[in-house]
C-alpha cells in the first residue's frame, strides 16, 4: 500500500518537474504527459495511462490536473489502480532550485483492486488437527522472527518523506477480490485529509473516514495530530481521537497519546475509552513483532464487549463472529490467534444475569492457552477468589479451575436469576474442577472434581421438612394436629460434598440439621437439564413434640430413619419436590416393635432360667 501511494504521488510530481523544464516553450500538454509517462516507466517499471484530460496551469497557482487515469504496476499479481481525478499543486520557488515541494495533492475516486489470493484450505485455526496446530504455531513464530530481522515496519514512514503540505482523498475504495468468484470485500474511504506531512519532527495532522460495508457496517472516524522523525523512525501522537461503530453494541470512542516505532511496529499508548455508559483508562503496548503482541493495564467502570479488541486484530475479528448457543463451537480461532497479557480492574461486570463488583482479572493468552492467575471480586454479596486455565493449544480444549466463594447471599442470587425467592441465607463453596470439550455445554457436562458447600442461616421456602414429618407422626399417633406449621425449613447447618462426573453432580453426602431433626442422604443432578433425585434419612429429636402435641415422639420413633424422597428440577416448585415414605416408616416401626417384643420375651425366659 505505501508503494502504491508513492506511485500516485510520484506521477504528478514527474509531470510538474517536466512542465517547469519546458516553460520557455509553448506548452504541449499531450507531449508533457507522454514524457512523464516514459520517464515513470523507465525509472519504476510502472505504466501510466491518462484516458481523460490533462491540464497544466501556471497562474494563479502551479498545478496539474489529470482525469480518468490508470496505473499498471510491474510484475504479476499486482493491484489495478485507477483515479477519477488527480490534482497536484507545488510551490514555485523550491521548484526553481530543482526541489519539489508539494503544496496540495487531491485524489478523487481512487479505486485500488487487489487480485484474489489462492484460498488456503482450513485457514481457520478453530478447525485444525493437533498436527496442523503445531505447524500453525511454528509458522507464526517463524514469521515473527523473520519480520523482526528484516525490519518489516520501516516502510510505513516512507509516504511522509514527500513533504506534502496538504493531501486530500475523497470517495476512495479498496476492492479485495475473493477466491472462487466469491463476493469481493470492499473498504470505503469517503474522506482523508492530511496536512504538513514531514519526517522532520514537525507537527502534522490527519483525519479520515473508513467504512466496511456489510450486514453490520463498520465505521471508523479518526483525527490525530502527530510528528514523525526519519532519523529515529518514531511517530509521536500528541493527540488522537477515534470513533468506532458497528464492532460493538454501542459506539466506541478512543483517545490516545504516546509513541509508535515504525520500524519495529511497536506502539506504547495511554488510553481513554468510552462506549455508552462504559468508561476506562490505562496503558496499552502493541508489539507486532514481539510476544505478547498486546500488553494492557486498564481500569473500567463496566465490562464491555469492546475489550475483545485487546486480543489483537485477528483474534477480535474471529471472536466477533462466534455464536452464543451453548452447543455452538467455542471461539477457538480467536483464542489461538490471541497473544495478550492484561491486568484489568473493573468496577462492575455484568455477565449474563450475574453482576460482579470490583472484578480483578489478570490473564495471559498465547498459542491457544488462556491463563487467569487472578480472578477476584464480589458476586451476589460473596467474595470470589479463583484461578482458571482454558488450554486450547490442542484440538480438544481442556479447562482447569480452582477457587472459593465466601458469603454468597442466596436471595440475591435467585433475584438475579429471576427465580422464585425460595432460599435465603449465606453459602460458602470451594472447588477444584477439570473438563474438556469444544462447546460450552460440552465443558459443563464434562466437569469432573469436587465442590464443597456449606451454608449459614439457610431457609427454604415452600418446603417444610418438619411440617411434613409432623403430619406423618400425627397419623402414627392417631391424633390430629392443632397447629398450622409453616411451609418453610430453617436449617441450623447444611453441608454437602458434590462430586462432578459423567455429566452429573453427585451429592455424597448431604448433611443438615434443623431445630428438631437431622438429615443425611445422597442424590444426583443432571448438569444440563438440572433434573435431580435424592434420598434422605431423617432422625427425629425428642423436642419435635414442642411444635404440636400430635408430633410427640418416643424412643420407638427416634430410633428409626424416616425416609424422605425428593425429585424435581431446580427452578421448579419446591413444594412438589419431596415426600415422606410413610409405608417404609410403618414397616420399620412394625419391625422394631417385633424386635422389641422378641427381646422382651427372651429377657423374661432368660430370667426364669437363671432363677432355677
Amino acid at each position: 500500500m505505501p508503494r502504491v501511494l508513492l506511485y500516485l504521488i510520484g506521477i504528478p510530481l514527474l509531470l510538474v518537474v517536466a512542465a517547469v523544464l519546458l516553460l520557455p516553450l509553448v506548452l504541449d500538454e499531450d507531449r508533457l504527459v507522454a514524457l512523464a509517462t516514459d520517464t515513470l516507466e523507465q525509472r519504476s517499471g510502472a505504466r501510466l495511462e491518462v484516458r481523460g484530460q490533462a491540464g497544466l496551469s501556471l497562474f494563479p497557482r502551479l498545478a496539474l490536473r489529470l482525469t480518468d487515469t490508470a496505473l499498471q504496476l510491474p510484475g504479476e499479481g499486482q493491484p489495478d489502480i485507477s483515479v477519477r481525478e488527480l490534482s497536484v499543486e507545488v510551490f514555485l520557488r523550491p521548484l526553481l532550485s530543482r526541489e519539489v515541494v508539494i503544496k496540495g495533492l487531491e485524489l478523487d475516486g481512487l479505486v485500488l483492486t487487489l487480485p484474489a489470493q489462492e484460498a488456503a484450505p482450513d485457514a481457520d485455526p478453530a478447525s485444525f488437527s493437533d498436527a496442523q496446530l503445531d505447524a500453525f504455531y511454528a509458522a507464526r513464530q517463524q514469521a515473527m522472527r523473520e519480520a523482526a530481522e528484516t525490519g518489516a515496519g520501516a516502510v510505513i514512514g516512507a509516504p511522509l518523506a514527500l513533504n506534502v503540505a496538504s493531501l486530500r482523498l475523497t470517495d476512495a475504495r479498496v476492492i479485495m477480490q475473493q477466491p472462487a468468484g466469491a463476493e469481493p470485500r470492499v473498504l470505503e474511504l469517503p474522506a482523508l485529509m492530511a496536512t504538513d506531512l514531514n519526517l522532520e519532527g514537525k507537527p502534522a495532522s490527519l483525519t479520515l473516514q473508513l467504512r466496511v460495508p456489510g450486514e453490520q457496517e463498520l465505521a471508523l472516524d479518526l483525527a490525530t495530530v502527530f510528528s514523525a522523525s526519519a532519523d529515529s523512525q518514531v511517530l509521536t501522537l500528541q493527540e488522537l481521537e477515534a470513533g468506532l461503530s458497528g464492532a460493538t453494541v454501542t459506539p466506541l470512542t478512543l483517545r490516545a497519546t504516546g509513541t509508535v516505532r515504525l520500524d519495529q511496529q511497536l506502539a506504547e499508548l495511554e488510553l481513554e475509552l468510552e462506549s455508552g455508559p462504559t468508561q476506562g483508562n490505562g496503558t496499552v503496548r502493541y508489539a507486532g513483532l514481539e510476544s505478547p503482541q498486546v500488553d494492557a493495564t486498564l481500569r473500567l467502570n463496566l465490562l464491555d464487549p469492546a475489550l475483545r479488541l485487546l486480543a489483537g486484530p485477528e483474534a477480535a475479528t474471529s471472536a466477533a463472529s462466534a455464536a452464543a448457543d451453548g452447543d455452538a463451537p467455542l471461539p477457538l480461532g480467536a483464542l489461538r490467534l490471541a497473544d495478550t497479557r492484561a491486568d484489568l480492574r473493573i468496577e462492575r461486570a455484568v455477565l449474563g444475569p450475574h453482576t460482579v463488583e470490583d472484578l480483578r482479572l489478570r490473564l495471559r493468552a498465547v498459542e491457544g492457552v488462556a491463563t487467569f492467575d487472578t480472578i477476584t471480586g464480589t458476586v451476589h454479596g460473596g467474595k470470589v477468589n479463583a484461578t482458571a486455565t482454558l488450554n486450547a493449544r490442542r484440538s480438544t480444549p481442556t479447562l482447569t479451575t480452582r477457587g472459593e466463594l465466601a458469603g454468597l447471599d442466596t436471595s440475591i442470587l435467585l433475584a438475579a436469576l429471576e427465580a422464585q425467592p425460595v432460599l435465603s441465607g449465606k453459602a460458602n463453596a470451594n472447588w477444584q474442577l477439570t473438563s474438556r470439550g469444544n462447546s460450552r455445554n460440552a465443558l459443563v457436562s464434562g466437569l469432573e472434581g469436587d465442590i464443597r458447600l456449606d451454608t449459614e442461616s439457610l431457609a427454604l421456602e415452600q418446603l417444610g421438612v418438619e411440617r411434613m414429618l409432623c403430619k406423618v407422626i400425627a397419623q402414627v399417633n392417631q391424633q390430629s394436629m392443632q397447629t398450622e406449621l409453616p411451609e418453610r425449613s430453617d436449617f441450623d447447618t447444611l453441608s454437602v460434598r458434590i462430586r462432578l462426573a459423567g455429566g452429573e453432580a453427585l451429592l455424597d453426602p448431604l448433611q443438615a440439621t434443623l431445630p428438631h431433626l437431622g438429615l443425611r442422604g445422597d442424590g444426583k443432578m443432571d448438569l444440563l437439564s438440572n433434573d435431580f433425585v435424592a434420598t434422605f434419612q431423617a432422625r427425629l429429636a425428642p423436642s419435635l413434640g414442642e411444635l404440636d402435641p400430635a408430633c410427640r415422639v418416643n424412643e420407638r420413633l427416634t430410633a428409626i430413619d424416616w425416609p424422605v424422597e425428593c425429585r424435581g428440577q431446580l427452578g421448579g416448585e419446591p413444594g412438589d419436590w419431596c415426600r415422606v415414605d410413610s409405608e417404609a416408616i410403618i414397616a420399620d416401626l412394625a419391625r422394631n416393635e417385633l424386635e422389641s417384643k422378641v427381646k422382651e420375651k427372651g429377657g423374661r425366659l432368660l430370667e426364669r432360667l437363671l432363677k432355677r
